[in-house]
């Protein structure tokens, strides 16, 4: 109680739950945008612990035996999949094929063999596709964790979804270096790509709902900023670690997920879902530690937390269930959502499905360009590098945009750049003809593009939730989220779709891109507007605000 009488003079603003910004957003903020880097980290290792160097056939001593003691006409040749005699024919100048073996003495590889779990394994000819598979089986786990870490989230509470997915991303994260075999090595990961969602749905929500509405775009801004940070500290990383076992890097990454030791006692539950949810006892004890932190008034803050508990009227004609919790204070009926309340009503599902394109456009282009960058020449680490830092630039312009326009214009700005970019680069290469300079203006304009897609990205994280009320916010971007990694799954198929028609991955991603400027003018703007509390709240937002409902509201004023 002692912290009111450290009330400052300063008046609270009524329409943002903390009253003002102060040392204790400071503090938890800090903790959101660092715990970016863990889920960069299990997310994208993979670059590196499942790197495939160059590799053939390890040497036969029995076939170099043979060949050495019969005829010196014929001689060995050790191929990446194939170990094969052929005979020298002098006369006629050709290579004849007597005999074709699988590599039954194993493989002989560019890097020591326990540089990646791939080497290790193995994972190479006919076993290549396993080694593909691993990323695969994160993504589908990111699609199984989207879809229902994101709703336990709504139910359960922002930190206690955060924080179990961290401590077990902690445990299965050094479990993964101790993978005796592939299937073991499989299904960690599979359970990692779960607990990444778990962590980033909520983390991304408890950002949201921590910064006041004029200022709620830092959020996304800075979030982009600590993803792309994360990428680029990953590449000196495994580049200091690259002499080691994959499995020492593996450990060295996961140590970023230690503070999750200590995350129970320094991060707290987003106050505007305790108040959305009737928490009264547990929404007293942040109001206590935040008029503490930020020396304000207690009494006052109270104020306009109970204002906004009292403001939330469920429709429940259309909720899930109900919850009255009691406590001291009045009874406060609760309104519950799932994923299936997205189904249930036209006016959002019908925004829902064009997030949901959104989001597997912006997923399927910026893996398949992550995808490409790394087969460029050079050095992995380097590339990898330079594919990262290219990201700052939209930071940069997601900041400068975010101040002044809205986020659809954004993303419409975002996604016409990319759509241009990438059919110039694939124009570009197609009538190269093998020249240099425009081979290099197409990889300038690809990562250009690449860009543009990381700010649509970013922005889209701040957009989608602000479309949803407080208990189906997390449902809402969990889904979306859960969408997009159909897009994450076909990726990867852009390279090997390249190599049969080389314009055709470019063209897909360009198109729909602009498909999606032309699709994102029926969803409503959400700059300027409060967070919306319950489903009655959006459904009176999205009449009024959606598609030609909006362009004709603005022609009559």
């Amino acid at each position: 109680m002692g912290s009111s009488d450290n009330g400052s003079d300063k008046k609270l603003d009524e329409n943002y739950i903390y009253g003002r910004w102060g040392n204790y957003q400071v503090i938890q903020a800090a903790l959101i945008f660092y715990n970016i880097l863990p889920t960069a980290f299990q997310l994208l290792i993979g670059v590196f612990i499942g790197y495939r160097p160059t590799f053939q056939c390890s040497s036969s001593s029995a076939y170099e035996n043979i060949t050495l003691t019969t005829n010196s006409s014929y001689f060995v040749s050790y191929d990446k999949c194939h170990i094969k005699v052929l005979y020298n024919d002098t006369a006629k100048k050709t290579h004849t094929l007597v005999k074709k073996t699988t590599c039954f003495e194993g493989y002989q590889y560019s890097l020591e063999k326990d540089r990646s779990y791939v080497t290790e394994m193995d994972l190479v000819c006919d076993q290549a596709y396993l080694g593909e598979l691993i990323q695969t089986l994160i993504m589908t786990g990111q699609l199984v964790g989207a879809a229902f870490a994101s709703s336990l989230s709504d139910k359960l509470g922002r930190k206690t979804i955060h924080l179990t997915s961290h401590l077990l991303t902690l445990t299965f994260g050094i479990g993964v270096a101790f993978s005796p075999n592939y299937v073991t090595l499989a299904a960690l990961k599979f359970v990692l790509g779960v607990l990444q969602q778990g962590m980033v749905m909520s983390n991304t929500v408890l950002g949201l709902e921590l910064f006041p509405e004029r200022t709620r775009f830092y959020s996304e801004a800075i979030g982009l900023f600590s993803w792309t940070t994360s990428l680029v500290i990953m590449a000196p990383v495994a580049y200091l670690m690259r002499n080691y076992s994959w499995r020492y890097l593996q450990v060295v990454g996961t140590c970023f997920s230690l503070i999750s030791l200590a995350q129970y006692w320094i991060q707290d539950e987003s106050l505007r879902w305790l108040a959305a949810n009737g928490k009264r006892e547990a929404a007293d004890k942040v109001m206590h530690k935040v008029a503490r932190w930020n020396k304000i008034n207690y009494e006052e803050l109270k104020k306009i937390v109970d204002k906004k508990m009292d403001s939330i009227k469920p429709d429940t004609h259309k909720v899930n269930e109900t919850e009255t919790t009691t406590n001291s204070a009045p009874s406060h009926v609760v309104e519950k959502y799932s994923a299936l309340t997205i189904l249930r009503n036209k006016s959002i599902f019908l925004i829902s499905l064009i997030l949901w394109f959104i989001w597997v456009t912006n997923t399927v282009t910026y893996f398949g360009l992550t995808l490409t960058s790394t087969s460029l020449a050079g050095n992995r680490f380097l590339n990898f590098f330079l594919s990262s830092i290219v990201e700052y630039i939209a930071v940069i312009c997601e900041f400068l945009m975010l101040r002044r326009l809205g986020r659809r214009t954004i993303l419409i700005i975002f996604h016409a750049v990319c759509g241009v970019s990438l059919a110039s680069a694939t124009l570009l290469n197609y009538f190269s003809g093998g020249n240099s300079r425009m081979q290099m203006a197409s990889v300038v304009t690809t990562f250009l593009g690449k860009s543009a897609i990381s700010g649509s990205f970013s922005t889209l994280y701040l957009f989608t939730p602000e479309l949803y009320p407080t208990n189906l916010r997390n449902a809402g971007i969990g889904v979306s989220s859960a969408f997009s990694r159909f897009g994450a799954i076909l990726s990867p198929f852009a390279g090997t779709l390249a190599e049969e028609i080389p314009w055709a991955p470019g063209t897909i991603f360009s198109a729909m891109c602009f498909i999606v400027t032309f699709i994102i003018l029926y969803i409503p703007e959400t700059r300027g507007v409060e967070l919306p509390h319950t489903l009655k709240d959006v459904k009176l937002w999205y009449s009024e605000n959606s598609g030609l409902r909006q362009r004709n509201k603005r022609k009559h004023h």
